[in-house]
């Protein structure tokens, strides 16, 4: 009788560790990879940002100087070719080169207008 009773018994099986913490623990190291990796980017794209900012203001800064160089020169131009130039005797000839200096200064401004575009699109 004592064989069938052992028949009869299942045999033991072996305990199993609880899933469900092991289960939580696993899903919060996740999210918590997952929110590491996503702060990195972050911090990623606001240096980029920052560095795409200071090459742009850097070169606003060049664009600028020039700017102020150029106007000046053509100040300074201006003045030495149409009140001091002593082929420049009648007010007729001094309207004439004034013109061309108006139209000069005129393509400077639409230049200027087409590079601020460029620069505002640069802009995010």
């Amino acid at each position: 009788m004592v064989m069938r009773n052992e028949m009869n018994t299942k045999p033991n099986k072996p305990n199993k560790p609880k899933m469900k913490g092991d289960t939580k623990m696993v899903i919060i190291l996740i999210l918590l990879i997952l929110q590491v990796a996503f702060s990195g980017y972050q911090f990623y794209r606001s240096v980029s940002n920052d560095i795409k900012r200071a090459r742009l203001t850097e070169s606003v800064a060049q664009y600028t100087a020039n700017l102020d160089e150029l106007t000046t020169q053509m100040l300074t131009d201006f003045k030495g070719d149409v009140y001091n130039n002593p082929n420049v005797n009648s007010t007729a000839k001094q309207a004439v080169m004034a013109s061309e200096y108006n139209f000069n200064s005129t393509l400077l401004l639409i230049k200027q207008n087409n590079r601020i575009l460029e620069l505002l699109t640069q802009i995010e």
